[in-house]
């Protein structure tokens, strides 16, 4: 299943702006390239990757989310639960993406409207619309997580408990709950203590023996992103009350989505990513400590033999390089004990070792909803993924219920320390707030927001008002931007991140597109490292007034594509690519027929993974973008005016790491460098002048991800010495200028960059004018792991395409 929203994850309302740089005129003129009217607007953001009328939520749009089947009627009533069976319209919540409000009728006939603040769309076709009430509690968010036979999430209402959405095989409901007669069976002792280190080595060696499925032996290296990966593993029971595989993992994404949500609520920079999700033939009727302690292969007192059900997630966790692993189960009360339990990784103030504490990197949670022997209708909260992720990571309950012995009171020498000292949840008197944060255990009556402590954070208590932390004793969230890094080290990325630079065959690798200028053949390298995996010829075009100006993905395939431009005409074209394989959907483009503009840069500008392309008039010293959706832009606009021809576009790339390529520009006078931040459309007031580098014989030659943060670093060759630096970027700020390596032949020029080899950094790519040699290093920052020469091209009518320069066109 495969579908496409379209916007970025954190795409607000874009419309059309300008900002003015120190010394630069970035004013109101109105550019060429577009070929339509460029009224400010609020972006388009529909992709149709997949048919709506084919999903579970296939109702049309009628104005509503929501139709309620039966009459209206309620068709069951389970303990404190009464179920409305409805017709949903995914139509309707992409329409919102757009649109910016949903709205959702209520059982009783009154009608709520949320506000929507931005959407997540995820590999799988699986997608999640976020928002807020309008004019309600803005401590319930809807977190709706739409799949092809799944819906679920939660609907705020003005007042009152949340409506929830949930799937029943083919039939989707409104759930509506009488609070009067829930309780949560959360367990105290959700946490258990990984072993010291000088015993883990035997329990674990003693558990390799005992275990049916053992680890894969793995190099830890240190990857600086704060990005989870985590595969889960959901019983055969759990996949029974959802009715199918697809489903459930609706359901899993949604839990996920909940937990990056509440990241994102507590200024948490992080994020957890599913890599993979496998079934499991694992009882739900036992306790949640038995099936950690089995899962994990020790009790942290005693090895303990893995059981082969659960051998298929921690296989997953191997082959899928998951830092965290984390089983997930059909709620049953009393048998698990509560809804989930997790390994206190750096309890006690020790620091967290990703090459020892990733053998404690497993958790189980309960999910749904279950009626006890007392008659009372218990629940396991969404939420209950992400907190026994903070455990996982360092972080501990509220002080009054985070002990070392669960039977012996609070505090004292009983308090279990987290991480840190301040690694603790927020749980509050009535007197000063009566609430609780994501790690805490509150009581009844007490307010819950979905947010980790941080007292930076001012939206807690009766009137949202209110820290949510305490500096220095309760402050989930800088603990978690401290170890989120360190735990994202526990196993080398396998999955690649996002989008990879000229990667024509979707394998987390960059690839390599040639073309020569005198015959017109075009071929392509599918690389492997230094090695070749394959090659061959993918199309000739004789005709030389086509050119390829670049690479891009335009369709969101995650594949690269090929766009052309007819020097003659102005007409583009686009080649939609699977491989050597050009698509059928391949075809022309818009046609700008004045040659003054030129494609300056194609990069990612709203964050939908998208390649999109920046214009700029060479006279005018104006700029368009389009924002792409397959062959054409689905939105295009006037951005700035930069009279002052003094300055280029050297290229693009995200320099801030909110996930928009922004924009880097060299004055050829002066030497001074400025970053224009982007936002889709809108120019950022944080832009600004980063470093001069005022020796006109440094070049910017690439500028990619070297270090592997997710910010865009910038490699500098100087075409007299021979000398090579990069700068290693944060936002304007430069953090690191290293020098790289010398190479004072000038016949050697960097022609590309990418990673080829798929562990994340980036690469670069050298060619001899001369010789035709060609001679790759793969980089680790602005270290040298390995080079070689690939293979030698000694005819220079070949040239490689899709570098980091647009060429002149």
């Amino acid at each position: 299943m495969k579908f496409r929203v379209g916007a970025c994850a954190l795409l607000v309302c874009l419309a059309g702006c300008s900002a003015e740089a120190p010394d630069t005129k970035f004013g109101d003129q109105r550019g060429a390239a577009s070929t339509s009217s460029r009224t400010a607007q609020r972006l388009p953001s529909v992709q149709a990757g997949r048919d709506t009328g084919q999903s579970i939520a296939n109702a049309p749009d009628r104005g509503e989310l929501i139709q309620y089947k039966n009459k209206g009627a309620a068709t069951k009533r389970e303990g404190a639960y009464t179920w409305f069976p409805v017709a949903i319209s995914e139509a309707h919540a992409l329409k919102a993406v757009v649109g910016g409000i949903m709205t959702i009728p209520s059982p009783d006939g009154s009608q709520v409207k949320l506000r929507y603040e931005r959407h997540v769309e995820h590999p799988d076709g699986n997608w999640t619309w976020i928002g807020r009430v309008i004019g309600g509690d803005q401590k319930q968010e809807a977190i709706l997580t739409f799949g092809e036979k799944a819906v679920f999430g939660s609907i705020p209402q003005k007042t009152g408990s949340p409506l929830n959405l949930q799937t029943r095989g083919s039939t989707l409901y409104v759930v509506q709950t009488d609070q009067s007669k829930v309780k949560n069976p959360n367990s105290r002792s959700d946490m258990m203590v990984p072993p010291a280190a000088a015993f883990r080595s035997q329990l674990l060696a003693a558990a390799s023996k005992a275990q049916v499925s053992q680890s894969a032996g793995e190099t830890k290296a240190a990857t600086p992103a704060t990005t989870i990966d985590i595969a889960l593993g959901y019983s055969a029971g759990l996949r029974a009350v959802y009715g199918s595989q697809s489903a459930t993992v609706t359901r899993l994404v949604n839990l996920v989505d909940v937990g990056n949500e509440a990241f994102n609520n507590s200024l948490i920079t992080g994020a957890l990513r599913i890599v993979n999700a496998v079934e499991v033939n694992y009882a739900d009727n036992t306790t949640n400590k038995v099936a950690l302690g089995e899962l994990t292969g020790t009790t942290g007192t005693a090895p303990v033999t893995i059981p082969a059900s659960l051998a298929p997630l921690r296989t997953a966790r191997d082959q899928y390089g998951a830092d965290l692993a984390i089983l997930v189960r059909k709620f049953q009360t009393p048998e698990n004990q509560g809804c989930g339990i997790a390994w206190l990784n750096g309890s006690g103030g020790v620091p967290i070792d990703p090459t020892t504490d990733d053998d404690f990197g497993f958790a189980v949670i309960s999910d749904g909803t279950d009626t006890g022997t007392d008659n009372n209708t218990y629940f396991c909260a969404v939420e209950s993924l992400i907190h026994e992720v903070g455990h996982l990571m360092g972080s501990a309950h509220d002080r009054d219920n985070s002990k070392i012995n669960p039977d012996l009171p609070s505090g004292g020498t009983n308090l279990l320390f987290g991480r840190y000292p301040y690694s603790f949840g927020m749980k509050t008197t009535a007197a000063n707030g009566n609430f609780y944060t994501i790690m805490a255990y509150g009581d009844d009556n007490q307010d819950f927001y979905r947010t980790f402590s941080n007292p930076l954070v001012l939206k807690c208590g009766p009137a949202d008002n209110l820290p949510c932390g305490v500096t220095d004793q309760t402050d989930n969230a800088r603990s978690l931007n401290q170890t989120i890094p360190v735990v994202a080290q526990f196993r080398d990325r396998v999955v690649p991140l996002g989008v990879v630079a000229n990667d024509f065959n979707a394998d987390g690798r960059s690839d390599i597109y040639w073309r020569n200028m005198s015959t017109g053949v075009n071929d392509e390298w599918h690389m492997n490292g230094l090695a070749i995996a394959s090659s061959g010829t993918v199309y000739v075009e004789a005709n030389q007034a086509w050119k390829v100006v670049g690479t891009g993905d335009f369709n969101g395939d995650h594949k690269a594509d090929v766009l052309w431009r007819n020097f003659t005409s102005g007409q583009l074209f686009i080649q939609h690519m699977d491989g050597r394989t050009i698509l059928a959907t391949s075809g022309t483009s818009n046609t700008v027929a004045d040659k003054n503009w030129q494609i300056a840069a194609l990069a990612d500008f709203d964050g939908d993974g998208i390649t999109d392309i920046l214009w700029r008039n060479i006279v005018l010293g104006t700029h368009d973008i389009w924002l792409m959706s397959g062959r054409v832009p689905r939105a295009q606009q006037f951005v700035y005016h930069e009279p002052n021809l003094a300055w280029k576009i050297i290229g693009a790339g995200d320099f801030n790491g909110d996930g928009m390529a922004d924009i880097l520009w060299r004055n050829s006078s002066t030497g001074e460098n400025y970053i224009v931040f982007m936002r889709g459309f809108v120019v950022q007031a944080t832009s600004g002048f980063t470093r001069r580098e005022s020796n006109q014989a440094w070049k910017i030659v690439a500028i990619r991800d070297f270090d592997g943060d997710g910010i865009a670093d910038v490699y500098w060759r100087n075409d007299t010495t021979g000398v090579n630096h990069l700068w290693k970027m944060n936002g304007t700020t430069v953090v690191t200028d290293t020098q790289v390596y010398v190479e004072p032949n000038q016949a050697w020029k960097i022609v590309s960059s990418g990673d080829y080899n798929g562990d994340g950094y980036a690469d670069v790519l050298w060619r001899n004018s001369t010789s035709g040699q060609n001679y790759m290093q793969l980089m680790r920052g602005a270290q040298i792991l390995s080079a070689s020469e690939i293979y030698r091209v000694p005819d220079t009518n070949w040239q490689i395409m899709g570098g980091d320069r647009v060429p002149a066109n």
